[in-house]
């Protein structure tokens, strides 16, 4: 038998992924060429060459070139055509969900592996990093990351995060797919960033269109989260959470560098014996507890936040609310496990002008709004500078932003408000 080889592995990268069987092939086959036309020459299968899909891809859009179906220069034609070949790559909702269910009986990694492997193959998983370096500041290992420039369209209007986002268009969503879950009875969805600036970056969303409210409904949610994908971290953007008319969570791999950074000392936080608390060895003033039990990790929670809205230390600028009464102090919540015990990484925040980002680091940042460089994961725009520079600015950035300082005094204040839990 003869066939174009390009598009007979093309067909097996569908077929293994689930979404096809054998008896697709010929239908497979007939579908592919007659969005990029016959191919000018057929060969023998050659089964030791190994091609991913996206070299596969590549090379039936020269096809489709060498044809007149599209142009070299229509960015936007090759963009639809891509992504209708990519569409063969991904199984339905049905099968897609259906097979995660049947990985996570073995483990819930071996779940997310696949559906992960799903995403990366169909092309749904774009590269968006260029470059990425380690760099320490104040003894701290951070991840530094240069955006890569991707090409977007826009298509007609629709929230992303709502489930009628699967699949939905041309380009941006077509190869989409969401994995369903139940969460104490209120629905949820799980997929992975389209642009992912930290490993495995994923998102949660409530399927209900509304917007988020920090409290302790959303941190019960995120901790339950945590039992279905006990592997990965999860947290929130402050930003989107105040402001998106449909709010979600984020998280990924729990590798992170704050995740990785060491305990600075421990401390007891009275009434809450069965919860292990710590300062972190990290530029930004952050606060973990562990325990086995979330009702008590949130209680304290709630308790701490309290406490640090109404924590003021005016010889250091640390100042609790505004002349208005608005509250400055908010608090970070990043949830992950070890093993059978819930630990959470507390950052602390004040919205004053003392505290706020430099002006020079801002202006490298690929988006300001987002706030992943608190875990350690700074995400740059193109630039020309040297890890020298970069190491600089990022140190007098985390000098501004750290509100309880290394100094004598900032040590002493920061022991102070933790002598008030």
């Amino acid at each position: 038998m003869k066939e174009n080889i390009i598009i007979h592995d093309f067909i097996d990268v569908a077929i293994q992924s689930g979404g096809w069987m054998l008896l697709d092939r010929v239908c497979l086959n007939n579908r592919i060429i007659s969005l990029i036309g016959e191919p000018t020459e057929s060969v023998e299968f050659d089964e030791e060459k190994i091609r991913t899909s996206k070299e596969l891809l590549k090379e039936l859009l020269e096809i489709a070139i060498s044809n007149n179906r599209v142009s070299r220069n229509d960015v936007k034609g090759l963009a639809e055509m891509s992504s209708e070949l990519r569409d063969i790559l991904t199984p339905p909702p049905s099968v897609v969900n259906a097979l995660f269910s049947q990985y996570y009986e073995t483990s819930e990694k071996e779940a997310t592996d696949y559906f992960h492997l799903m995403n990366v193959t169909n092309g749904y998983i774009e590269k968006n990093i260029s470059s990425q370096e380690e760099v320490v500041v104040k003894k701290s290992h951070f991840m530094v990351q240069t955006k890569l420039e991707t090409s977007h369209f826009e298509e007609a209007e629709i929230c992303d995060y709502c489930f009628e986002s699967e699949g939905y268009g041309k380009l941006n969503n077509r190869n989409k797919r969401i994995i369903r879950m139940n969460v104490k009875g209120e629905s949820w969805g799980f997929s992975y960033s389209q642009k992912p600036i930290i490993k495995e970056e994923c998102i949660f969303m409530p399927e209900e269109h509304k917007p988020m409210i920090i409290n302790r409904q959303l941190q019960e949610t995120m901790l339950n989260l945590l039992d279905i994908y006990p592997h990965y971290f999860i947290t929130y953007n402050p930003k989107v959470v105040s402001e998106l008319t449909h709010g979600y969570l984020y998280g990924g791999e729990a590798s992170t560098p704050l995740i990785q950074a060491e305990n600075d000392f421990m401390f007891d936080i009275p009434g809450f014996v069965t919860v292990s608390a710590s300062l972190v060895e990290w530029p930004v003033s952050v606060i973990r507890l562990k325990t086995t039990s979330k009702k008590n990790l949130i209680n304290v929670i709630e308790y701490l936040t309290l406490k640090w809205q109404q924590y003021s230390y005016p010889s250091l600028d640390i100042i609790a609310k505004t002349e208005d009464g608005l509250d400055l102090h908010t608090v970070i919540s990043t949830f992950r496990k070890e093993e059978e015990a819930y630990v959470a990484e507390l950052i602390l925040q004040d919205a004053s002008e003392a505290f706020v980002r430099t002006p020079d680091y801002e202006a490298l940042l690929s988006n300001k709004e987002n706030k992943v460089d608190f875990l350690g994961v700074v995400n740059l725009k193109d630039h020309n500078l040297t890890n020298e520079e970069i190491t600089s600015v990022m140190e007098g950035n985390y000098e501004k932003q750290q509100i309880f300082k290394k100094t004598p005094e900032g040590q002493q204040a920061f022991v102070r408000f933790i002598d008030t839990l």
